[in-house]
């Protein structure tokens, strides 16, 4: 019991941040797609369709490639919880708890590892109470960019280890915890890398002139090209296909230009909460503040980073590398990093800089926890040295506790969330950059772009016709239509966007597709007489290069596994 003591507080003082959870029903957010998202992953699954790209609703009923490019892996989760039985919306719910808590106790055995038992406690309380924290779930409802809290420190974590001590082992997580975030929020790899890129050249520098260090930056290569093949199923086609989408119009153009997006420096430490959007200015209706306590805590680490430096103590350069970070990610959040946002093209994707502020937390729970508990370690009293520890931990939780609430809750079930029409307009309205380029769009009264669909345009089926022909539906699932077809001939459209991978074939004959219609939806001339049409979404051979690199990949990391684990049995590790 002993072994697991912190673990369980962590636990407990996590209660504060996930009591809304366990509220019936559900609450209203920003990116209110997350049950759609999980109800239209089981529904490709369920199809047989695998890895799942396709899905049938979103895209206002002709349906769009979402997991081509939308990181999946929360969704993976979710429906590990769903296939038992479980709703959707509790099973959302559940990875929303399991974010808290995980991120909580990754922070724990990250800062367990730099700096002891107790300065994990207090870093895990700073990360869970941060309030872009809440921000980020009960405002934004943001599941993916939430779930990364997760991902961050485990990757530090595993950094550290590989770094310190180049084994089989530690690889092994080191290449598992870069995989989790791209599975889990790929538009904060590259900003994620800026910092871990940072630290990893820290971590050599103090190798130099070791014997280990050739051995630590071959294994952190492998750990990189492992990471990359075991996610290159989804990562490839992600890079390379959202081309064929409105991406770029809709993502780093217009209302989502990320110089609309900084945050002032006074923000940082007094920002109004709400529950609305980011606006240009100072009138946005969401926080950005880091934590008044979070900011005071980190200046007193940035003195114990000082003093330890000073004393030529074990980690006052490591902790002073923290604080360096920390002012670097706010930095990046603020206007005064424009120029460099407007030089590094990649980070326009990421939108809005003060996402950021996910980053600043992970720094602000490290330099604050360690500068503290280095501090209160010159207490010669250990019973105030505890006193201390449970007033500042009971100050976090008390003087943020509060911004961790929904704006509301709703009365409802799965149904109200999965109806064919909410999923096709008041869901697909709020997110649509993975349509095909090429369809019809419009501009919007604010001047943004917007597909040019009425609600009325939406199909009630899965396809039209024009001739003297009669259609007979035979299989429709996400990724295969098929029906039967009988007349004197005619023109059968296909209720489905065309994308790269549909391949239509007549009685088994490859047959030409045209789109040159307003929604660029499948069409082809069925001549007289009776024909099965079947329409098929394969894969390109970029997904193909990517299946084939994941599954080598896995299978590769599933041997090296099962080996690794023999060889510790047979000296009696394990």
């Amino acid at each position: 019991m002993k072994k697991y003591f912190y673990i369980v507080i962590i636990i407990i003082l996590t209660w504060w941040a996930v009591k809304p959870l366990f509220n019936p029903g559900y609450f209203p957010m920003h990116d209110d797609q997350q049950i759609a998202r999980l109800y239209e992953l089981d529904q490709a699954l369920k199809g047989g369709q695998f890895p799942p790209r396709w899905v049938s609703n979103l895209g206002f009923g002709y349906g769009y490639p979402l997991y081509n490019f939308y990181p999946p892996l929360v969704y993976y989760l979710g429906e590990v919880f769903h296939i038992t039985g479980v709703s959707l919306i509790t099973s959302i719910k559940i990875v929303m708890l399991l974010g808290f808590f995980l991120a909580s106790i990754t922070m724990f055995f990250f800062v367990k590892d730099l700096f002891g038992s107790k300065a994990g406690l207090l870093a895990a309380v700073f990360y869970t109470y941060a309030p872009y924290h809440a921000v980020d779930l009960y405002v934004r409802g943001a599941l993916a960019e939430f779930f990364s809290f997760v991902m961050f420190p485990l990757i530090l974590l595993t950094t550290r280890r590989l770094g310190k001590n180049p084994n089989l082992n530690n690889l092994l997580l080191w290449t598992l915890s870069l995989s989790g975030l791209i599975l889990t929020h790929n538009l904060m790899v590259f900003p994620f890398s800026i910092f871990l890129g940072i630290y990893l050249l820290f971590l050599l520098g103090e190798q130099r002139g070791k014997k280990n260090i050739g051995k630590t930056i071959i294994f952190l290569m492998t750990g990189v090209l492992i990471a990359f093949g075991l996610t290159a199923y989804f990562s490839l086609p992600a890079i390379f296909e959202k081309k064929y989408t409105l991406v770029d119009d809709i993502l780093i153009r217009e209302l989502a230009d990320f110089r609309l997006h900084f945050v002032y420096l006074r923000q940082f430490w007094n920002s109004p909460w709400g529950y609305g959007g980011s606006l240009y200015g100072l009138e946005d209706g969401l926080s950005f503040e880091i934590g008044k306590w979070h900011i005071i805590m980190s200046l007193i680490g940035i003195v114990g980073a000082i003093f330890l430096l000073v004393k030529r103590k074990k980690f006052g350069k490591e902790l002073l590398l923290f604080s360096g970070l920390l002012f670097l990610s706010i930095y990046l959040a603020s206007f005064h990093s424009s120029w460099l946002w407007e030089m590094i093209k990649p980070l326009w994707y990421l939108q809005f800089p003060w996402r950021f502020l996910s980053i600043t937390a992970v720094f602000t729970s490290v330099t604050a926890s360690i500068g503290t508990i280095s501090l209160l370690k010159k207490m010669q009293s250990s019973f105030f040295q505890h006193l201390i520890l449970l007033l500042i931990i009971a100050v976090i939780i008390i003087s943020n506790k509060s911004y961790f609430q929904p704006q509301g809750y709703l009365a409802v079930t799965d149904k109200d969330y999965t109806t064919r029409e909410d999923i096709s307009w008041r869901i697909s309205k709020t997110s649509f950059e993975f349509v095909p380029k090429g369809i019809a769009t419009a501009l919007s009264d604010i001047e943004t772009t917007q597909v040019d669909i009425k609600k009325e345009e939406i199909p009630k089926k899965s396809y039209e016709v024009a001739g003297n022909i009669k259609v007979k539906e035979e299989k429709v699932i996400p990724h295969i239509k098929k029906f039967s077809v009988d007349g004197e001939g005619g023109v059968l459209t296909i209720n489905t966007y065309n994308f790269p991978g549909w391949e239509v074939r007549i009685d088994g004959e490859m047959t030409a597709i045209n789109d040159d219609n307003k929604f660029k939806l499948i069409t082809i001339e069925v001549p007289a007489g009776g024909h099965i049409v079947e329409a098929q979404f394969k894969n390109t051979p970029v997904r193909t290069a990517g299946n084939l690199i994941s599954l080598i990949a896995w299978v590769g990391l599933l041997g090296f596994t099962l080996r690794l684990y023999k060889i510790k049995r047979s000296l009696k590790i394990v």
